[in-house]
């Protein structure tokens, strides 16, 4: 094993274990190995130690001979421990190494920079923030975006975004294009409009393409074209309307023609539409108006009401509507009068039937308002009580002095006043019979008795008396059925029948009439229920027995009017059928067992002995079916088989 010393600047003694001391020159001295005796691979873990003795007072060439005294060894020492070019070549070869080793990992960091610069997104641009001052492609890149929802506010800012450059620019060719795009798209939302029905919109679209656009030119002739016809089918629509003012409806309906061959586009046919409406409109119109004259010629009020009635439901918006105003007035006018004539006949209802088909429009309007106001109050005072008559003093209150109704109407409150004061006198009445106690309807009768003959409300006082009597009978009549009731609950037939006698105590035409005939009949149905329940439980008890002759006539004893008869005849039905089964059950049996032997006809006229109002008589049918196709089927084989032995 050999191991590295380094630079001394002096002079140097050595020695190692078995060894000679060894003295090596300072120039001689650079690095060298020393071969040791032992191996080092033997003693792991331990350190080689080399003590160097100074001795500069020996001469180089002693130190020879003491190296020569090492049997040869020194001598060989500089060549073997000192590989100082090799380790030069060494050195120089690890330097290029790391320089060649550097320069390629700054490459490959430059290159993966420059890749993953290459490869990465830019920042989105912002078109919130474009302006005229910002890059060509961004204003391009941000019209694109804009135009891509197709609303016409998008499209024209994405064109006013690229519409000045110059043909010199580098994006001219693909804003061009872009431009024709949005400008089509434009051109078709103006077609659009044109197809709804709105010319106007779609010439101000259109107008909305600029000078640069590719399509600049188509888009002006197709707002020539539309102009011309719109300036044309106005011109005619004037002379349309002109026509209608004065009836001229032969000569509106040529010009609604000419209207329809100017153009076939949806907005001239909806325009062509409209005016047909129009005049249909105001021929309609004319009519009901010719109706109503018609009407009004006999002069008679239902006529006039009705021909005023036929003159509001004419269109407002016709040129006819001028001359309804004038024929309303006039029919009014001789309503009004009629009206006054039934008011004095005392047909309030009547009145304002009438006067309510007044048009707001026209001058009688007002005075038919003060009689329709009248006539409600003189229906109110009518009812005779103190609210009524005070609503018909304040309905009658507004009408002026100036209206052609105030004198009757002020006679008619005079009249009003002097009832409400006689109504005061039943004040007090009422107030007792309000408490709805017999004592207080007997106290009240008492006052309103006092009102003498010929007073104002002397009829009103004996109607309530004899209301007040009748609630009078009615309470005692309560109390009666009230009594009936509390019996009846007891449910025997004693206390059923003492309720049914108690309440026929209330005479016909009693408010409690109706209500006490039908706890009666209840109450009879009961005592009937109860008297033939013993019955029908006999019935059942003989059918249990198996007699269900004796339960069968016994159950027939319950009338038809009684309630449980449906009970019984729903039992007796059921014995029946079981009477009958047990009668015919043979029989069905006889013909079943000679259907067995093959005899479907004996089975048949047997089964057939059972009439149709018996119970197995379904049955019976549908076995004779079933053995007739049994029969047919025989019969079939049996003209088969001769034909098969042939």
């Amino acid at each position: 094993m050999f191991c590295p010393l380094s630079f001394i600047p002096h002079p140097y003694q050595y020695r190692l274990p078995g060894t000679h001391r060894v003295s090596v020159p300072k120039k001689e001295l650079h690095r060298f190995h020393v071969q040791a005796p032992f191996k080092v691979g033997q003693r792991r873990g331990r350190k080689l130690v080399i003590r160097l003795v100074n001795n500069t007072q020996r001469s180089s060439r002693q130190s020879s001979g003491e190296l020569g005294d090492g049997n040869g060894e020194a001598s060989q020492l500089p060549t073997s421990l000192v590989p100082f070019k090799k380790r030069r070549l060494q050195v120089r070869f690890w330097r290029w190494t790391m320089l060649w080793l550097s320069i390629i990992s700054i490459m490959g960091v430059a290159v993966t920079s420059g890749v993953l610069l290459l490869t990465k997104l830019p920042p989105p641009i912002d078109c919130r923030r474009i302006s005229a001052l910002s890059a060509d492609g961004d204003r391009l890149y941000c019209a694109q975006r804009t135009a891509e929802s197709g609303k016409l506010e998008q499209l024209v800012a994405a064109i006013q975004l690229v519409q000045h450059w110059p043909s010199g620019h580098p994006l001219y060719p693909e804003a061009q294009r872009q431009m024709a795009a949005w400008s089509k798209a434009i051109l078709n939302l103006a077609q659009q409009q044109l197809h709804e029905g709105n010319p106007v919109n779609a010439i101000a679209i259109a107008k909305k393409i600029p000078f640069s656009s590719p399509i600049y030119a188509e888009a002006q002739a197709k707002i020539t074209t539309w102009q011309q016809q719109l300036n044309k089918a106005e011109a005619i629509t004037r002379q349309f309307q002109d026509a209608l003012k004065v009836q001229g409806f032969q000569k509106a309906s040529v010009f609604v023609t000419e209207l329809s061959r100017l153009t076939q586009e949806s907005w001239n046919l909806a325009r062509v539409d409209a005016l047909l409406k129009q005049l249909t409109a105001e021929k309609e119109a004319w009519q009901q108006l010719e109706e109503a004259r018609e009407l009004a010629q006999s002069n008679t009020l239902e006529q006039l009401v009705e021909a005023i009635a036929l003159t509001t439901q004419i269109n407002p918006n016709t040129y006819t509507k001028a001359q309804v105003l004038q024929e309303q007035a006039r029919w009014s006018r001789t309503v009004v009068q009629m009206a006054a004539t039934l008011f004095q006949e005392q047909d309030f209802a009547g009145v304002v039937r009438v006067l309510t088909k007044i048009p707001v429009t026209t001058p009688q309007y007002a005075e038919a308002q003060d009689w329709m106001r009248l006539s409600r109050a003189s229906e109110t005072a009518k009812k005779g009580h103190i609210l009524a008559l005070v609503d018909a003093l304040a309905a009658v209150r507004p009408i002026e002095q100036k209206s052609p109704v105030h004198k009757i109407a002020s006679s008619r409150a005079t009249l009003w006043q002097s009832q409400l004061q006689d109504l005061s006198q039943l004040q007090l009445a009422s107030f007792f019979a309000s408490f709805q106690q017999r004592t207080g309807f007997v106290y009240a009768i008492e006052q309103a008795t006092r009102i003498a003959p010929g007073r104002p409300q002397r009829q009103r006082a004996q109607t309530l008396i004899a209301y007040w009597r009748k609630e009078i009978q009615l309470i005692d009549d309560r109390n009666t059925l009230e009594g009936a009731q509390q019996l009846a609950k007891g449910g025997t037939i004693v206390e059923l029948k003492t309720a049914v006698e108690l309440a026929s105590q209330i005479k016909l035409g009693q408010p409690q009439r109706i209500e006490a005939q039908t706890d009666i009949a209840k109450w009879t149905r009961q005592i009937q229920a109860l008297e033939d329940q013993p019955i029908l439980d006999l019935a059942e008890a003989f059918a249990q027995r198996r007699d269900l002759i004796a339960a069968i006539s016994t159950a027939g004893q319950i009338r038809s009017e009684r309630p449980l008869y449906p009970e019984a005849q729903k039992a007796i039905a059921n014995w029946v059928a079981q009477v009958q089964t047990a009668q015919d059950r043979p029989i069905l049996d006889a013909a079943a067992a000679l259907a067995a032997q093959g005899r479907f006809d004996a089975a048949i006229a047997t089964a057939s002995q059972i009439p149709p109002e018996r119970a197995l008589y379904s049955q019976a049918q549908a076995a004779i079916s079933a053995w007739n196709t049994q029969k047919a089927a025989s019969s079939s084989q049996g003209q088969f088989a001769p034909s098969e032995a042939n």
